[in-house]
Formats: structure tokens, C-alpha cells, sequence
């Protein structure tokens, strides 16, 4: 750049300072948008370095090409601001896995108790089945035994132990969803 350009800056000439700007952002910005991940940054970081620019302008030395020099202007804040990407990265990751933490152990917290207060409404609800869906559904799922070895203890056929396990659990959940709801309004 020329010492007289150079010269009518220094003196508060912003018109001149303007043409450097609309002269040398093309480049900058390119320099930036490829080493930064978006275009946002990019132009801030440009911004930036035009700013340090004025700022540092009497400290720019003649022999030195003034685009080089805006350059490692510009590198020092894309570095600086891929440093703070990097950061919040790591911030957002220790927050991210804290707050998963977190919210998994309330889950869990939560679902054991949401466990524990099911099965008490389940064995509660037992109690209103008739006594044989009662003896079906405890051989089925406590003792693990199977449609067809319950249909032969009971002495009766497959597709009724399959009708009475299916009928309880209708009751059984309709039963539960109603204390659930019960406890919920009190």
C-alpha cells in the first residue's frame, strides 16, 4: 500500500480507509471461510482484523506486502476463535454428559419408583381376580410355567387359559391405570 494511502488514514481520512477495506475483504474473508468451520465466524473474524488493522496502521511497515500483513492479522483471530470453538466444544461436552448424568439417574430414579408403585397396584389388583384367572396368571408369570402345562393342571384346554390370560390382563390393566390415576389426583 502506499505511504501517501497510508498517510490520508492516520490523518482521520475514513473514505480512504473504506477503499483498503472493499480492496483486501474479498481475499480476507476467502482466507478465513477456509480455515474457519462457517461463514459467520469468518466474517467476524474479518471485521476484527480490519479493526486491529486501523488501529495498528502506523505500526505496518512499507517493505512488507500489505495483504501478507492483514493476513497474519486475520490468522492470529482465526486461531484465537478456533481456540473458543474449541472450548465451548469441551464445555458443551462436560455439560452434555453431566446433564445425561443427570437425567439418567432422575430416569432411573423415576422408573424404579414408577416399578415399585406398579407392582404394588399389581398385587392389589390381583386380589380382585377371580380365583382361578388368579391361579392362571400366577402359574403363567410367577412360575414361568407354559399355556399348555397350565391348560393340563387345570384340566382344561389351551385356548381357554390363553382367553383367561388375555382377559386378566385387560382387567389388570385397567385396574392398575385406575390407582395410578387415583394416586395421581390425590
Amino acid at each position: 500500500m502506499q505511504q501517501d494511502k497510508i498517510n490520508q488514514i492516520l490523518s482521520g481520512d475514513l473514505d480512504a480507509y473504506e477503499a483498503v477495506v472493499r480492496q483486501y475483504q474479498g481475499m480476507l474473508l476467502g482466507y478465513a471461510a477456509h480455515r474457519l468451520p462457517d461463514i459467520d465466524a469468518a466474517e467476524e473474524v474479518v471485521q476484527l482484523t480490519f479493526i486491529r488493522a486501523y488501529e495498528q496502521l502506523n505500526e505496518y511497515q512499507q517493505e512488507r506486502d500489505f495483504g501478507v500483513w492483514l493476513c497474519v492479522i486475520c490468522k492470529h483471530f482465526i486461531l484465537t476463535e478456533l481456540e473458543r470453538q474449541r472450548r465451548e466444544s469441551r464445555n458443551q461436552e462436560k455439560f452434555s454428559h453431566a446433564l445425561r448424568l443427570r437425567v439418567g439417574e432422575e430416569m432411573a430414579n423415576a422408573e424404579v419408583e414408577n416399578q415399585r408403585d406398579s407392582l404394588s397396584a399389581l398385587r392389589e389388583c390381583l386380589k380382585n381376580l377371580q380365583t382361578q384367572a388368579t391361579s392362571v396368571v400366577r402359574l403363567r408369570y410367577e412360575e414361568r410355567q407354559s399355556c399348555q402345562s397350565i391348560a393340563e393342571s387345570l384340566n382344561r384346554t389351551v385356548t381357554w387359559v390363553t382367553s383367561t390370560l388375555s382377559r386378566s390382563r385387560k382387567v389388570l390393566r385397567q385396574c392398575i391405570e385406575s390407582r395410578r390415576s387415583e394416586e395421581a389426583t390425590t
